[in-house]
This record gives C-alpha cells, structure tokens and sequence, in this order.
C-alpha cells in the first residue's frame, strides 16, 4: 500500500505538467539568464549579501522601446494592463508602484516567471533580448506618466 501511494506522490508532477512521464518538461528560459539575482523581497536565507546590480543591455538601443512596445502589443499586455499601462485587470505600469519592483531585473523577471494571482509566466514562449526590450519599454511607460519605478 505504502509502495502505491509514494509512486502516485511522485508521478504527480509529471501529471500536473499534462506529462504521461514519457514526454518532457516545457523549455525553459535560455540559459544563462539572471533570475536567481534578482530579487523580489529584502528577505534572505544566511547573511545578507548586495544583490547584483543587472542592467538592461538595450536600454540605450534605438529600436528597444519600438520592439518593446511591438511585443507588449502581440503578447496581448493591455489585456491586462491597458494599452497604455494604465492598469485594468493587472496592475498599472505607468506609475511607480511595484509590487515585485519596477528595475529592468525586476520586470524581466516577472515575464519570465510570473507571478501569483494573475501574472502568467513567459519564459517558455519568449526569452533573452526580446524581454529585456519589453523591459525597457515597460519601464518607459512609467517614465512618461512621471513616476520612477
């Protein structure tokens, strides 16, 4: 009975993953990405240690916030968000209000993984150089409305 019950504990993931246990995980984000540095809360296990500073690579790229705004466009983010960042069913991002932080890290982060109660997580549909120019236009609509993320 034990032996039942502890393989169907184990089969659960790869059932909750729409997996027989044949098949493979979802892709995950392109490796090498900066997730585990960024952080959401002050919060830390062990002595505190400086989180990274991880600056957006295309902030000063010309066509960053055009491509930036072509994905928040395509990827239906004024669903939520508006069209213009002013909020609606998520939060808006044309202030400087943010939950899980407004740094270019931060909004990378919350594409890739998501978040609780709403934010679906990106990483396995996007990656790399088109997040962080989604990132820099986010952070742009904040930047126009006046607030500072």
């Amino acid at each position: 009975m034990m032996g039942r019950v502890l393989a169907a504990i184990l089969a659960c993931p790869l059932l909750a993953c729409g997996g027989d246990g044949a098949g493979t995980l979802p892709p995950a984000s392109a490796p090498g990405e900066p997730l585990g540095a960024v952080r959401t809360s002050g919060l830390t296990a062990g002595p505190a240690s400086a989180a990274p500073d991880l600056g957006n690579p295309y902030t000063e790229a010309p066509d960053a916030r055009l491509r930036g705004r072509q994905l928040y466009q395509a990827f239906n983010c004024a669903g939520c968000h508006g069209s213009e960042g002013g909020g609606g069913i998520g939060p808006p991002l044309a202030d400087d209000k943010w939950i899980y932080g407004g740094s270019d890290a931060n909004i990378y982060a919350t594409v890739i993984q998501g978040r609780p109660n709403g934010m679906p997580a990106f990483g396995p549909r996007m990656s790399g150089e088109a997040v962080w120019h989604l990132a820099a236009y986010v952070r742009s609509l904040s930047e126009h409305a006046g607030g500072a993320p």
